[in-house]
């Protein structure tokens, strides 16, 4: 026999040996009943064993993308209640100095001393020099400033 063909002979028994131990293909080649016998006891625990942690990890990774997303919608949250907050402040301040606010301002609870004033057979509340018509955003009763017809 010509050494290339020993060669080539050897190089196929390695690489099928090779190939019972390598996870790349979609089926097992070693049933588990006989895995426990022989040297495919390593294949199966070790496939076990990174399935495993590979899960583990994922579920990891995971569990700290949610705690970022969570994160970032507490700080929206935040940002938009210091918004809100700094409105209302601002509001109040152009309230009290008895200049008429914008049209349009979105305000949760009127100011002392409105007096309710129909108009064109429309509610409006009347204070500060500013007329405030009553909506709904939501389930909320908020009042927006606007211009009775």
């Amino acid at each position: 026999m010509k050494p290339i063909h020993k060669i080539a002979g050897i190089a196929l028994i390695l690489f099928l040996m090779f190939m019972g131990n390598v996870p790349l293909l979609p089926m097992q080649l070693v049933p588990e009943a006989q895995a426990f016998f022989g040297r495919g006891v390593a294949f199966v625990a070790g496939a076990s064993l990174g399935a495993a942690s590979s899960s583990a990890a994922a579920s990891s990774a995971a569990a700290s993308q949610q705690q970022a997303a969570m994160a970032q919608q507490q700080a929206a949250a935040a940002q938009q209640q210091t918004a809100a907050a700094q409105q209302q402040a601002a509001m109040a301040q152009a309230a009290a100095s008895g200049k008429p606010l914008p049209l349009g301002i979105v305000v949760h609870a009127l100011p002392a001393g409105c007096v309710s004033t129909p108009v064109g057979g429309e509610e409006y509340y009347y204070c500060g020099g500013n007329f405030y018509r009553a909506m709904f955003q939501g389930n909320t009763l908020v009042y927006v400033t606007a211009q009775p017809k």
